[in-house]
């Protein structure tokens, strides 16, 4: 079978070697985590205790934390606000003797296999994710380019449970009530995904919140610019499952929400994104100058430091 009409495509890339790459693509599956203890019908206990977990960070923007999952502890796992549903590795998959149905994954520029399966519970921090549905990647090639192994990636599905703040300094995770930002803006969607609104040369664009990009990409048909306001790199690429295409450079003056970023280096991808899908590129942090990311879903905002 075919999976598609209920999915979007999402493109994550990283600095490797001079070269943006696009380290794994994973269109996103509404389903929701079934996830204790934090319960979050009446909002989130103020009085509840704050779970900090160590994450390192690779390649300058891909977070690995520890999780347990199933029976296996000490798994390194992405964790990814930019992806939904949650992955798991093929070798983790056939470890855990997992098995679900086959079927074709649509990207831009090609097609890859995958399986739809019910994950083994799966605990990160004070997280714990019972019965969702998620999907079996191969994570051969990021595994090799991380020089790590890597038991899958944690997606939205999972992270929306609780508030938490990702503090780059400090390298912690911080699951709990998130205090309030001076920085910040309201999520414009948080299903399947979280977006915001933002604005790169006073055109208002929508972009899709991932912790697993480095910057701040928008795809080529979703902002007017012109050939001489572009720079090129012949070393700048993003790579997919199907292929290979090129990105040009904007320097653009950036603002989000009432805050502005001041004048930032935007990815244009030499990709025309489908009209169907409802965000016009991805905003990453590490990169960004962001010291401290915040995501408090209780009053719907994202906040920065």
């Amino acid at each position: 079978m075919t999976i598609g009409t209920r999915q979007r495509f999402r493109l994550r890339f990283g600095m490797m070697a001079g070269q943006v790459a696009l380290l794994v693509s994973v269109p996103g599956l509404l389903c929701v985590a079934s996830s204790s203890p934090i319960s979050r019908e009446g909002g989130e206990d103020e009085s509840a205790p704050k779970v900090e977990v160590p994450f390192k960070l690779y390649k300058d923007n891909l977070i690995i934390v520890k999780t347990t999952v199933g029976p296996i502890k000490n798994v390194n796992m992405i964790l990814d606000t930019g992806t939904s549903p949650t992955a798991i590795n093929k070798v983790m998959a056939d470890r855990l003797n997992v098995r679900g149905t086959a079927g074709l994954l649509q990207t831009l520029n090609g097609t890859i296999q995958t399986q739809s399966v019910m994950l083994p519970p799966i605990q990160i921090g004070l997280l714990h994710a019972d019965s969702i549905t998620g999907v079996v990647q191969d994570l051969t090639f990021m595994e090799r380019s991380l020089g790590i192994s890597l038991g899958g990636i944690a997606g939205l599905d999972i992270l929306r449970s609780a508030s938490f703040v990702i503090d780059y300094r400090r390298e912690k995770i911080i699951f709990g009530p998130v205090a309030a930002s001076e920085k910040a803006v309201h999520f414009e969607t948080q299903i399947p995904f979280l977006t915001v609104k933002a604005k790169i040369e006073g055109h208002e664009v929508r972009l899709l919140v991932d912790s697993g990009t480095w910057g701040l990409l928008v795809y080529r048909n979703r902002l007017r610019t012109s050939p001489e306001q572009l720079h090129a790199d012949p070393n700048a690429s993003i790579s997919t499952a199907g292929g290979r295409t090129h990105v040009m450079w904007l320097s653009a003056e950036v603002s989000l929400g009432k805050g502005d970023l001041g004048a930032r280096n935007v990815a244009i991808a030499d990709i025309d994104s489908d009209p169907q899908y409802d965000f016009d590129g991805l905003l990453g942090f590490a990169k960004m100058g962001f010291r401290r990311v915040s995501f408090d879903f209780e009053n719907g905002l994202f906040g920065w430091e």
